[in-house]
Formats: structure tokens, sequence, C-alpha cells
């Protein structure tokens, strides 16, 4: 027997066979393209990662490479400061060496019994910073010349202040010192017997060899003037 199935195809019995038709091929494939876009992307982001990953690890190695030279730099600029202090310092005692034997004699014969000196010290001279200039390059700046004369600190114990004042009297008459001026006196301790801790401020002249020979001679001829103007009378 045949049978002749008149209805039209939207009407008729489906027959158990899955059909997505051109739209659902349509959805299917666009799914498709994106699960493959989607994929791709993935792929090439843990590319990324994996090259960024090994950027790290050689900037890591090279920064440590970079800590170990800066630590050596900072090391031999430390070694080259000390050796430019003392180099500095050394030049300071040359260049005053024989005034600071003077000095030290003149204060030694001037200090009077009863008192002790412990500290002898100068005050630093201020020092002048380099300018930038218009291009942003420090100035060349000339390394002022050490002043003659330089404010300094005197410290030390004394037992009576009848001794304190003859030590200043005594420096005010020195040619290496002058303006003298006690800044602070307390009593105190040494050796188990009252005490006065003391410290002075003054100013002390490096003389050098040609203006100590001028001064002393200037010295002897107003006392040879003095001498023939006191005969004269």
């Amino acid at each position: 027997m045949i049978e002749i199935n008149l209805l039209p195809k939207d009407y008729r019995k489906s027959s158990g066979a899955f059909s997505f038709g051109k739209t659902g091929l349509y959805i299917v494939s666009a799914a498709a393209g994106i699960v493959v876009v989607l994929i791709a992307i993935t792929f090439y982001q843990i590319s990324q990662v994996s090259s960024l990953k090994s950027d790290i690890d050689r900037a890591n190695q090279r920064a440590s490479m970079l800590r170990e030279d800066i630590r050596v730099v900072d090391a031999l600029t430390d070694v080259k400061n000390k050796i430019h202090r003392r180099i500095n310092g050394v030049e300071k005692l040359d260049r005053h060496r024989s005034a600071w034997v003077r000095i030290l004699e003149d204060i030694s014969r001037n200090t009077p019994e009863f008192v002790w000196l412990n500290e002898f010290r100068e005050l630093p001279v201020a020092v002048i910073k380099p300018v930038e200039g218009e291009e942003g390059e420090q100035a060349q700046v000339e390394a002022p010349e050490v002043p003659s004369v330089r404010s300094m600190k005197v410290k030390g114990y004394t037992f009576t202040l009848n001794a304190l004042a003859a030590t200043m009297i005594r420096m005010m008459r020195s040619d290496y010192f002058d303006e003298v001026e006690l800044i602070d006196s307390k009593d105190t301790l040494y050796a188990g017997e009252k005490a006065y801790l003391f410290e002075l401020a003054a100013n002390v002249h490096y003389l050098s060899e040609e203006e100590l020979r001028n001064m002393i001679g200037k010295a002897k001829t107003k006392a040879d003037s003095k001498t023939s103007h006191a005969s004269l009378n």
C-alpha cells in the first residue's frame, strides 16, 4: 500500500532526526568561532605572561647586579671622603704649623697655677656652597683662603675665680688672642675638690714669621721712643 502525505512540510511529523536548519547552523558556527577566538586569546595571554615572567627574572638579576655595584661605589666614595678629610686635616695643620707651636707655647706660658685646660678648639668656618650656573652646571668657585683670625673656645678647670680672671687677662695681653669672653662657669668637683668648670671664647691670630717680626720691631721701636722721651724729660 502506498501512502502519500499531502501536508505541507511545516505540518509534517518530524522523523526522529535532529535538524537545526540554517539558523541553527549559523549559531553553531558563530559559537565555534567565538570558542576558537577565546582559545587563541588564552594561548596568547599565556605566552605573554611567560614572556613577562622571563623579563621580570632578567630585571631582578640586573637589579641584584646593580645593587652590588652600588655597594661597591658607596664603599669607594666613603673611602674617598675619609682620605679627603685626612688630607684636609694635614693641610690645615701644615698651613699654620709654626703658628700653632707659638700659640700653644703662649697659652701654656700664660696659664697660671691652679688652672688646667682640657680643650682648645677652633670653631668651624662657614663654607660657601657652589652656585649652579644658567645651564645647570655648578659654577667653579675658588676655595677661600684660610683666615688669619679664627674664633675658638677654651675649656678647663680652676680652683679659684682669681686664677680664672688672671687667665683671661693674660690672654687679652697676648699677641695671639683678643676679644676674650667668659661664656660659662659652674661649680664642679675636680680630683675630689671643689672647682669651677669654665668655658672661654676668643679670637686667635695666626701670626706668620714676618708678621711676628714686624710686631716685635714695632714694639721695640715704641719702647725705645718711650725711653728716649723719658730721658729727655
